[in-house]
């Protein structure tokens, strides 16, 4: 079937069918189909982001969220799915100053009800260290993602931010240290690769860093 015959409406209908019948590759081309049209499309932007979450790529799906509230921000579960995104990035403050705002829109039930019980338990537990615990493999693969896509400065803030909760994560430091050195932050790589390696003496990659 021709995608570029469908109205976009249709289109999206097709694409939140394939969505709920689990088959999220055809689910995602409805979606792009919709965008390329009309990029600022509120629930194709949304169900992008969703479909982002459903596999993992909880970084990924915060632009897609963020362009759909721009669009439309008076949609309840726009809201809902970029404050939960964002709590499971432990973004804790972005979510408050987001769920704040929504709040401030009249957003209302018990979906945010929910929510902001889950945001609270979130923000108890920021200052929780985990002093033999590893990064979270989600967000070990969300920075490394990060990383890839050269967005360093962005890699260096989170990093700097997570190593107060994971302060020996040997993977942490040493993406901490690999991005302060790209964007110029030299005392700040020397001082992340050395704990590394205070850490684990024979850690190769942050001697060659």
């Amino acid at each position: 079937m021709d995608k570029m015959e469908l109205t976009l409406d249709q289109a999206l209908q097709k694409g939140v069918d394939a969505h709920r019948a689990g088959k999220a590759q055809e689910a995602e081309l409805y979606y792009t189909s919709i965008l390329k049209t009309n990029p600022k499309h509120s629930n194709a932007n949304h169900n992008m982001g969703v479909l982002a979450v459903g596999v993992g790529k909880v970084q990924e799906s915060l632009p897609f969220f963020r362009a759909a509230l721009d669009t439309n921000p008076d949609t309840a579960q726009f809201w809902l799915s970029y404050i939960d995104a964002l709590i499971k990035l432990e973004r804790r403050n972005d979510a408050k100053v987001a769920f704040d705002q929504a709040k401030s829109k009249g957003a209302k039930g018990d979906a945010f009800d929910n929510l902001e019980i889950k945001l609270n338990e979130s923000l108890n537990s920021q200052h929780k260290v985990f002093p033999d615990g590893d990064l979270p493999q989600e967000q070990q693969k969300s920075l490394m993602n990060l990383y890839n896509q050269k967005k360093l400065r962005e890699v260096f803030t989170e990093a700097q931010t997570l190593t107060k909760k994971y302060n020996k994560s040997l993977i942490l430091w040493n993406l901490m240290g690999a991005s302060a050195a790209q964007i110029g932050q030299l005392d700040e790589a020397v001082t992340s690769f050395q704990k590394a390696i205070s850490i684990k003496p024979d850690y190769v990659d942050a001697y060659n860093n």
